[in-house]
């Protein structure tokens, strides 16, 4: 088993400064014997020598982590972000360690408590709730920068996308005369989905005058089985799938096309569908699809610098609002 310092130097019955100071090769500089310099290497060839991250830690009062608390890794915008992190940790010689709170409020608190008492170096949070947030900000001694859900919560730094302009762009790319846009919604009381929705409303106003034209279904939560209980409901009521819809994520578009797919056997092509976040599988289906892809590359290097600076003590502002982009998939002939 490879040796610490504090066990070579034991061993050899040397300080630990020695020890370190030749095994970090200035060995020389500090006027260290070749006959020490020598004894020392010896042993670590035969033996090795490993770090202790433990005593290190300690010392420099830094880990070289970071932790990520989100809702879940099956909601490809969180996955996406999760490995952007962990990428640009991989590149500043960092580990990143991730843990998903399933939309528990409770296990949200208990896995950003655990990763703050496990000394990493800052925490990045997906949070679940306003009071949440709060939570963090008041009992959290790390730094902290929170991705995606800006609560307005005082003293917590958010990066998120601007999804007021991302709902309006989408449904103005959708919009037709005499051709209603639903909007199926999942836990609108989050920010990143109310202010979707409120882009959807502001468009639909600015297309046809007022609001009258402003039709939407809602959930509790933001899952797959919310989208498929929204559509069973909207087909219960209406009788015919919405000739053009939006679904306010991901996760809630597959729920909302596993009811149609139910009721149908196929999803039909005449469907016009709008969606937040991207995926190579719309490119699939045989619909016009419009989707708002956020830049998950310029959130993670905009939550860094964000953090490197809160690390260093450094007094941080609220950063601009990230854009989105619109990516169309259009049949032939639409």
């Amino acid at each position: 088993m490879a040796k610490t310092v504090e066990q070579i130097a034991n061993d050899l019955n040397l300080s630990i400064t020695t020890v370190r100071l030749v095994l970090n090769g200035k060995g020389d500089q500090y006027r260290i014997s070749a006959k020490t310099q020598k004894k020392i290497a010896d042993y670590v060839e035969v033996f090795g020598y490993t770090v202790n991250h433990a005593a290190r830690s300690l010392k420099l009062n830094k880990t070289d982590t970071y932790g990520l608390v989100i809702p879940r890794l099956s909601n490809p915008f969180f996955a996406a972000l999760a490995e952007k992190l962990e990428m640009h940790c991989h590149q500043i010689g960092c580990q990143l360690m991730i843990s998903c709170t399933y939309g528990d409020i409770k296990n949200e608190n208990k896995l950003v408590k655990s990763m703050d008492e496990r000394n990493v170096d800052g925490i990045f949070i997906v949070s679940a709730s306003r009071k949440n947030q709060q939570h963090h900000v008041k009992h959290r001694q790390k730094p902290l920068v929170f991705l995606d859900r800006d609560f307005s919560v005082s003293n917590a730094i958010c990066v998120a996308s601007d999804n007021c302009d991302s709902g309006a762009q989408l449904t103005k790319a959708m919009i037709q005369q005499d051709a209603p846009i639903h909007f199926f919604a999942g836990d609108a009381l989050l920010p990143t989905i109310a202010a979707r929705l409120r882009g959807y409303v502001q468009a639909i106003k600015a297309h046809y005058g007022d609001e009258s034209h402003v039709t939407v279904s809602y959930a509790e939560h933001n899952t797959t089985k919310d989208g498929e209980q929204m559509m069973k409901q909207y087909l219960e009521q209406h009788r015919q799938i919405p000739s053009h819809f939006i679904a306010s994520s991901l996760p809630i578009l597959e729920g909302v096309l596993s009811a149609i797919r139910q009721t149908e056997g196929v999803i039909p092509a005449h469907i016009n569908i709008g969606t937040f976040d991207d995926h190579v599988m719309l490119s699939f289906l045989p619909n016009n699809v419009w989707s708002m892809k956020q830049d998950e590359t310029l959130l993670v290097e905009k939550a860094f610098e964000i953090m490197t600076a809160k690390i260093a003590g450094n007094v941080v502002k609220a950063p601009p609002l990230i854009k989105t982009q619109l990516i169309k998939r259009l049949i032939a002939g639409a």
